[in-house]
């Protein structure tokens, strides 16, 4: 598409230029700002194709490699699912969708403005991500049938049983990406108090209630065992 508004472009100052170079007097004012918006439109589309990149250096060129490919991968899985969510007619699926998305987004700009945590990433890109777009998949394939049938509908209703979990999957992937930083970050806090209270400066940590919190974590870690389980057994049964 692009190359073919390049040629309009180029087509409507060529003639304008030929009028000048023969007449000597330019003429085509109309011709040549069509041309200027056919690049505009161009720039623009190139623009919003652009496939955004990781620009982080190791220092290890084999370990580099791994991360561009996984962090392309997760890229282009996230553009499958977008293709894919636009197909989608049931407005809960969908829904539950553009959450997913949602999240993922934010996972994919944070991780190429930290490029250094890629590899934190690998189990959101390689299984559920994955996972997420080969469900979507094998909803479509169904639904594209037309059929009627209890096995049809019961398989298309497990889909989104087993999708209705994944932004909290989804969020706890992230979560465990951000605790490096979180780390790091507490680190420091810690020292800016410690020279704060050598300046006689006395700071006091608020109190935090931490009798759920540990209860939430399991129930975390309980989801997405369970997400992982349920996912695995019914691809592998739809695959048999």
């Amino acid at each position: 598409m692009n190359i073919f508004l390049y040629l309009i472009a180029f087509v409507c100052f060529a003639i304008p230029g030929y009028n000048w170079f023969a007449t000597g007097h330019l003429s085509g004012t109309f011709s040549i700002i069509f041309g200027i918006i056919m690049l505009y439109w161009a720039h623009r589309r190139k623009k919003k194709h652009a496939k955004p990149q990781l620009n982080f250096s190791s220092g290890n060129e084999e370990l580099d490699k791994l991360n561009d490919e996984l962090f392309n991968k997760a890229v282009d899985d996230f553009n499958a699912l977008e293709k894919e969510l636009k197909r989608v007619q049931d407005n809960e699926l969908r829904k539950q969708l553009r959450k997913m998305q949602g999240i993922a987004n934010n996972f994919l700009t944070y991780l190429q403005q930290h490029p250094e945590r890629m590899s934190l990433a690998r189990r959101f890109v390689d299984y559920y991500q994955d996972r997420a777009l080969l469900l979507v998949r094998k909803y479509q394939e169904l639904e594209k049938t037309g059929l009627e049938a209890q096995e049809v509908q019961q398989a298309k209703e497990e889909i989104k049983q087993l999708l209705d979990n994944f932004d909290e999957a989804y969020e706890d992937q992230f979560s465990k990406v951000l605790n490096a930083q979180l780390m790091d970050l507490d680190a420091e806090m810690k020292v800016m108090k410690q020279n704060m209270a050598a300046d006689g400066i006395q700071t006091e940590a608020p109190r935090q209630d931490t009798s759920s919190s540990g209860s939430k974590a399991k129930h975390s870690d309980d989801l997405v065992g369970t997400i992982i389980d349920l996912a695995d057994q019914f691809l592998n049964t739809k695959r048999k």
